[in-house]
């Protein structure tokens, strides 16, 4: 799986349509899939992510930088994977979207939904 930078273009530009759906403006920046690995006793596993950088900006406050890491790795096989089509972009832009918006609406009283997202400024 791969997201090529076309795919990564695209993947913004769907995403920016659903900029007016969240509770104040959030605006996806970059895109980056990652491996990430991980050890639970002598099991080694590898997960893909999905790195988005957003910006925020709520009236009266000073604009915000996020990234948000979104475990992406049961979808990312089917959605990156060779030969993705339109509508397997739009897909992954609402899975995107979808957590995006749950991250900013819980993020202040759910732990598990907040580590997800690190401040960057």
């Amino acid at each position: 799986m791969i997201l090529t930078p076309d795919m990564r273009a695209r993947l913004c530009d769907l995403l920016r349509e659903y900029e007016s759906t969240y509770p104040v403006p959030i605006r996806v920046e970059q895109l980056q899939l990652t491996q990430r690995r991980f050890t639970g006793g002598a099991v080694e596993t590898e997960r893909a992510f999905l790195e988005v950088e957003v910006s925020v900006a709520q009236p009266d406050n000073e604009p915000q930088r996020w990234v948000l890491s979104l475990d992406f790795d049961e979808d990312a096989g089917n959605l990156f994977g060779e030969g993705a089509q339109e509508a397997d972009l739009r897909t992954a832009a609402l899975i995107v979207s979808a957590n995006i918006d749950e991250w900013w609406r819980c993020k202040a009283h759910e732990v598990a939904t907040a580590a997800i997202g690190r401040r960057l400024s």
